[in-house]
Order: structure tokens, then sequence, then C-alpha cells
């Protein structure tokens, strides 16, 4: 089976290098921070003195920091703080968000925790605020204004003011987005949310949720309106709910896969969702965590819930739930929205296996430098809309890529390579076509 040639410089990386030096972003240098002083979630003013070694609790917290550039100063952080996954699962963690103890967290000598409100118990808490470190509450309420005030919060605590409103700009921009496309669609389906824990834990979604919230944002609506909160799953309420529509949390789905997955919950069977095929599930963060990408997971959501909305090449990617370093490429890119807004597109997207072939170095270099990332994605990009039967009319030709640089077309057999690396599956979009392909692309040395 072709693979990847490790003799080529991969994705143009010592080019660009030359061009922008080491791909290492260094620690923020705190040596002449002035203090900033910020209200947390409970009205009260946290003055930050040192923000030179921060512990994040909480996954949307950590992600407001990676997002706002301060990543590297994350010293430590909770169990549930996953994303972004290349550099959350370097760091220490120091237990989970609501069962904290003093002695973990102060081992490793924060000068700064941030969390969610719902960090605990307060008895922790105390203990390290005695202990002289300074904490800062932010916001945890799951809405928009929620998120919003999130990222507001922390980016005043780390002096990037201007850096959080862009992220809050965009977010609503995406928001306006997803609702005009739920306005100009003629369905509202039903939607019933499943939290599961194993068989330990079956619960669905009332009203005053975040997963309420989100089905609300996407022009849906929650199959459970008559309770608020979650109550538990039993057969007489999902028959009772008649969902079309069955939406769950990526972990939740795995935690009963040995009992057959969520198609074996009770009652599942017997609804509409079942006999139409129609039980989603989405990343728990993602869905969930109301954080910087809450715009790009309600724009996802909208596609979803609504199928006949026609969906970008961005979103066919995301929402297969294949491609997780294809999808945090696009997102640190900056090249999403150029992908959707495309009027024809057509995106080689190699397998989740073909990206874990490469050298784990390689892959942290390509993913600490944004013009790295750039460059991966638009040389597995070209303009317009090629089928495979298009592709195949170019055996021995090839195409130019968005990086300017040719892709190399040849077929042997019934099967389809580009440059080297077989087409083993075809997605269509909206606006273009993904061919997923069993290889990373890589540039031919001049």
């Amino acid at each position: 089976m072709p693979g990847i040639n490790k003799a080529l410089p991969t994705l143009i990386l010592i080019v660009l290098l030359l061009l922008t030096g080491s791909l290492s972003v260094a620690q923020r240098d705190t040596g002449d921070w002035e203090p900033v002083t910020v209200v947390d979630a409970f009205g009260d003013e946290v003055t930050i003195s040192d923000p030179s070694r921060i512990i994040t609790l909480g996954g949307a917290v950590t992600e407001v920091v990676y997002a706002l550039g301060w990543g590297d100063n994350i010293v430590a952080l909770d169990e549930s703080s996953i994303y972004p996954p290349e550099e959350t699962a370097l760091l220490p963690q120091v237990g989970y968000l609501r069962f904290l103890s003093a002695e973990p967290v102060l081992s490793v000598a924060p000068t700064l925790i941030i969390a969610t409100e719902d960090a605990g118990p307060d008895e922790a808490v105390i203990q390290l605020e005695n202990a002289g470190v300074t904490f800062l509450v932010v916001p945890a309420e799951d809405t928009v204004d929620g998120a919003r005030e999130k990222i507001r919060t922390i980016a005043a605590a780390l002096n990037e003011v201007e850096l959080g409103e862009e992220y809050i700009a965009r977010m609503d921009r995406d928001i306006e987005r997803a609702q005009e496309l739920a306005a100009a669609t003629e369905s509202s389906p039903r939607v019933m949310f499943v939290y599961a824990r194993g068989r330990a834990v079956l619960t669905v979604s009332g009203t005053g949720t975040g997963a309420d919230e989100m089905i609300r944002l996407a022009g849906a609506q929650n199959a459970i309106q008559d309770i608020e909160g979650y109550i538990p799953m039993t057969a007489e309420a999902v028959a009772a709910a008649q969902p079309d529509i069955i939406l769950a949390a990526t972990l939740g789905a795995d935690s009963v896969a040995e009992i057959g997955g969520l198609t074996n919950l009770p009652g599942v069977g017997l609804t509409p969702a079942a006999n139409n095929g129609r039980i989603y599930t989405m990343d728990d963060l993602y869905l969930l965590g109301f954080t910087p990408r809450l715009g790009d997971a309600i724009l996802d959501l909208t596609y979803l819930l609504h199928e006949e909305l026609p969906r970008p090449v961005p979103t066919v990617a995301r929402l297969t739930n294949r491609f997780p370093t294809l999808v945090e490429a696009l997102n640190v890119s900056g090249l999403e929205d150029s992908l959707a807004e495309a009027e024809a597109v057509t995106l080689f997207l190699p397998t989740e296996d073909a990206f874990n072939a490469l050298p784990a170095d390689l892959v942290e270099a390509i993913f600490n430098s944004t013009i790295t990332v750039q460059a991966a994605i638009s040389f597995h990009t070209v303009d317009g809309t090629l089928t495979g039967d298009d592709l195949r009319g170019l055996d021995g030709g090839s195409v130019e890529s968005w990086l300017g640089t040719p892709l190399n077309i040849t077929t042997e057999g019934d099967t389809l390579l580009v440059n080297g690396n077989p087409v083993i599956e075809t997605l269509e979009a909206g606006n273009g076509i993904i061919h997923v392909i069993d290889g990373v692309l890589v540039p031919e040395r001049r």
C-alpha cells in the first residue's frame, strides 16, 4: 500500500522553517507584567499580579486560555480539559474540577488558577486562596451570554481584551448564520438529548440545560418540554417524547457500546429517530462546553438536525466524527471559512491513521505554526468539484493545489492515486467533494 515518503520534506516544512524561524512558542514573558484587576463571576474584584504559571480548571477555561495564546503558561489542568488535544495531553492533571484537593494543585507552584463556578469543594478553594494563590472564578452559565462573559473575563485577566472580542465577534457571526439557515428551512425536528455514563447513568435532557440551549439555537425543538433539568431515561419517557432525532455526546455513546449502543437503550427502538436512522453523536466539549468554538458547534448542529441544508466541505468533514486531526488543522489554519464559502472545491482528506503515521515531532511542529497548518491544508485542496471520473480522466496528469504546487493523478487498475496515495472513499458536500486518501500528501523535492 503506498504510504508516506519520509525522505521528502513533508508539507514544505523546511521552507517554512527558513521563513519563520523556530516553530516552538515560548512561554509568555511576564517580567514586565502590570497588575490587572477584573470582576469575577461572583462580582468580586480579583487582581492578577502574576500569570506566569497558570492552572486551568474546566475544559472551556483551558480552551479559552489556549485561544488567547497563553497555553504555554499553563503548568497543569483538570481532567475535563481535553482541548486542544495535542497540547493538553502533555500536561499534568490535578484531579477533576468539582472534586479538587489542594495538595496536587499547590505541588506545581501556580501563580494563577482560573476556574469556572463549578470548582470545588469550597474547602479546597479556600485552602488554595489561603496559600496565596490568585483564584479567578469565571461564569459557567451554559448560554451564549455565558460564553461571551467567560471569554471576556479571561481575556481581561490576561490583558488580551481585543483578541477576546475577536473570538466573540466570530462566534456571534456563526450563530447568526446558523439562525438564518434554520429560518430558511421548513423542518423543526423534535430532538431528545441522552446523557449516558454506562448502564448506571441514563438520563434525558429537559429544559434549562446546556443541551436544551444548543437544540434551541440550532432551530429545533427539545422533545422533553414539560420537565426542567435531567430526568431518568425510561422506556415510557422515550415513547412519550417520540423524538425525530436522538442526540448524545460521544463519550456517553461510547460508554454504552458494550450493551449495543444508543439504539439498545430503553424505548429507543420504537422512536421515529431509530426508524429513520437519525441517532447522532457530537464531541462532548464541542457540543456542551460553550467554548470559543460555540458558533462552529451551533452551525454544525444546525446542519446535522436539518437534513435539507446542503453541507459545506468543512462541515461534512467534522460531522463524520472520523477525522479529528484534519478538523483540528482546519480550526487552527483559519482556512475553514474559505473552504466553506468557496463556490466549488475539492479536498483530499487523509485518514486519521495516515496522520498517526507521521513522526510525533513533525505533527507537533506543524501545529505550532499557523502558516505550516495553512500550507498543509492548502496542499490538500484544489479549486473545482473534481469527481472520481474527472480525476481518472487526468491519468498521468496533475491538478494545481491551493499551495500553487501540482498534485499528480494516476490510476492502478480501479484504484485512483493522488501523489501515489489511494483514494479509499468519496464524500459529497454542498459546495464540492471530499476524497478520503490513505496517506498524507507531500510535495516533491525541487
